[in-house]
């Protein structure tokens, strides 16, 4: 999907391309050409929204604009991502809507004259099909429609700056054990619970988190095979991965690293030991979200 930039400065700009990399989909990020629309306009800043190049441009494709700002627009019909722009925020905004393409030109777009002289039955027809002379964008405002209602229809994102993270494990009691430890730091968190791998590996595929619990000792496939298989995941290269288990053996703690784990934690976990871990991996995310 190709994403323009309007008004961003050099190092956001930076940032944003880094962001982007991150995605399971391809987004690309091109030049603002208003004769060569692209799928989104990113617009950083309310004050740009101002400039005659975002003015100008057709109604229908307003709903295509994405407001960067420190806080919401006036306006609800506007999509809007926080500043300081943040990987998972950014990520969950874009996911929402799918690329603009315009199909190919048919014959009776290139030839309308021709066509009216020796195909006068199908006037009303193609009156219906080709645009309108006023709007150029009026052909996508059924697509236009339904990302809105699907956007209307998806569920209410995190908590803005939130740790989206996800906990794996077939035991409830230890699920709700790591929640209130979660809870209890400073950051806000949005946790999601899994019962074994394969609803894990389901789990990463549908929403980006910033770090993950993953316990080895489950039904299916188990925590070595399940880090392993989300490591090939590009979008998972870099996120911590913290292991537990009840098993004390050095063993398991070298199997996890070569499974691609960030660290370990044993069972019974001890709250100390806990935090210790956990603002560990906190300064690391703060630290890659900027």
């Amino acid at each position: 999907m190709r994403i323009g930039t309007l008004g961003f400065p050099a190092d956001q700009l930076k940032k944003l391309e880094k962001i982007l990399g991150l995605s399971k989909r391809p987004l690309v990020l091109v030049g603002f050409d208003q004769e060569q629309l692209p799928d989104l306009l990113l617009v950083f800043g309310p004050e740009q929204m101002q400039q005659p190049e975002v003015t100008q441009l057709p109604p229908a494709y307003r709903s295509r604009l994405v407001l960067i700002s420190k806080t919401r627009p006036d306006s609800d019909d506007l999509p809007h991502i926080k500043f300081p722009l943040i990987s998972s925020r950014v990520i969950r905004t874009l996911d929402q809507f799918q690329p603009l393409e315009a199909p190919a030109p048919s014959p009776s777009e290139v030839e309308p004259a021709q066509n009216e002289l020796t195909e006068p039955e199908n006037t009303a027809t193609s009156a219906e099909s080709s645009p309108d002379t006023d709007n150029p964008f009026s052909k996508y405002d059924a697509r236009i429609a339904e990302v809105q209602k699907l956007k209307a229809a998806a569920p209410a994102p995190a908590a803005d700056g939130a740790y989206a993270v996800l906990v794996v494990d077939d035991s409830h009691p230890m699920q709700q054990m790591l929640a209130k430890e979660l809870e209890q730091l400073e950051h806000p968190v949005s946790i999601d619970f899994a019962d074994d791998g394969e609803s894990a590996l389901t789990r990463v595929e549908e929403r980006q988190y910033d770090f993950i619990f993953l316990d080895i000792m489950m039904p299916g496939i188990d925590g070595f095979e399940t880090c392993t298989r989300m490591r090939a995941m590009p979008a998972l290269k870099k996120t911590p991965i913290i292991m537990l288990s009840s098993k004390t053996s050095p063993l398991d703690e070298v199997k996890g690293i070569m499974a691609g784990s960030s660290t370990y934690l044993t069972k019974p976990i001890e709250h100390a030991e806990f935090q210790k871990v956990i603002r560990r991996v906190s300064r690391w995310v703060s630290e890659f979200r900027k």
